[in-house]
């Protein structure tokens, strides 16, 4: 029996796991989540909303603390953050441990850190850079990892999106995803929203916009929606956002999307459409895209298969079974490792008997 220690950061995190832990169990693995008791909401309550979760899921849930590898002695680490806090340092701990790290990709991702080139001093993350096995979304992100082992997985959080029913009816012309979080770029965020804001009610057509929630622009005088971003989409006709996962998510709901970029940001994954949603640098182009997408929708969900073809691996609804599956060649290959090095160490123990004994 194999044993699995995952450290969700964050409650999302904690829930894109629960599809890959169900497969796991049910061929008798142990799973253990490790959490550092901070929740990731607006309240700032310490309450660990993580621990409720894994209660809910009937996962055991233990309070993070340095010593929790050397005690549980997992066969892999799985995180989907390896650049900063008390995941950064499990990670660590384990490699020197040779207990094998998997970092799954969260969601779409600046690997360059190219905000700094835009003057946003932050800490380079390089993200994924320390763990040992990289899970990506798509043959995309492969590319920034040329020197470590690359598994595509896609992302079990999408095997929903698959089994959504598209045909609800639509209340609102157009979602917007207000997501100017960590501070980056945030100083763009309110021109950004007054431009798809107004462009929409030049046009007459309805908005509501959803806030990311570690976006802080104050959008007390537009129409917000407080509910899931994903029932927003899905009762929309168009999405309009920025750099945000939420944009292959639309594509794999059925939505239209247009990625607005007037601030030309550098991250390079929505660079290249393949033609599948417009990215638009201007107001004015804008609202041509706009135009353009609600007159032949159906035009532009032809071709969402070009770009998630290339971005999302596995997104027809098995990912969580493709990722259960590497974990265990995972665990097997360090069982085998152990056993070989047991076994080499049994022998050189047995020679050194006998050469004593001569």
């Amino acid at each position: 029996m194999f044993k699995f220690l995952f450290f969700p950061s964050v409650p999302y995190h904690a829930n894109t796991f629960f599809p890959v832990i169900k497969s796991l169990t049910a061929c008798q693995s142990k799973i253990i989540y490790s959490d550092h008791l901070k929740s990731y909401n607006k309240t700032n309550n310490n309450k660990s909303q993580i621990q409720s979760l894994a209660k809910k899921n009937n996962i055991e849930c233990l309070p993070y603390h340095p010593s929790i590898l050397k005690k549980e002695r997992p066969d892999a680490l799985i995180v989907m953050c390896d650049w900063g806090g008390w995941p950064k340092r499990m990670v660590q701990d384990a490699k020197t441990m040779q207990i094998p790290t998997v970092g799954h990709v969260e969601g779409a991702q600046d690997y360059l850190d190219t905000h700094i080139e835009d003057g946003y001093k932050t800490k380079i993350r390089k993200p994924y850079s320390k763990v040992d096995y990289v899970f990506c979304l798509g043959k995309f992100d492969t590319q920034f990892f040329r020197d470590k082992k690359t598994l595509l997985t896609g992302s079990p959080r999408f095997d929903d999106f698959i089994n959504l029913k598209k045909n609800i009816k639509t209340k609102y012309d157009i979602a917007i995803n207000c997501n100017f979080s960590y501070g980056l770029y945030s100083d763009k965020a309110e021109s950004w929203i007054n431009d798809v804001v107004s462009v929409a009610e030049s046009l007459k057509l309805n908005y509501n916009i959803s806030q990311h929630i570690g976006d802080t622009t104050n959008l007390s005088n537009y129409n917000t929606y407080d509910k899931s971003i994903y029932d927003l989409i899905r009762g929309s006709e168009i999405l309009v956002s920025r750099f945000s996962t939420v944009i292959i998510e639309s594509m794999l709901i059925g939505k239209p999307v247009i990625y607005y970029n007037p601030h030309q940001e550098k991250q390079p994954t929505f660079l290249n459409s393949l033609g599948s949603f417009p990215s638009p640098k201007t107001r004015e182009d804008l609202k041509s895209s706009i135009l353009e997408v609600k007159n032949n929708p159906n035009k532009w969900i032809e071709k969402f298969k070009f770009f998630l073809s290339e971005h999302v691996s596995n997104y027809k609804g098995d990912s969580s079974k493709v990722f259960a599956k590497e974990l265990k060649k995972i665990a097997k290959l360090k069982s085998k490792q152990k056993d070989k090095f047991l076994y080499k160490s049994t022998i050189r123990y047995c020679v050194d008997m006998l050469s004593n004994k001569l």
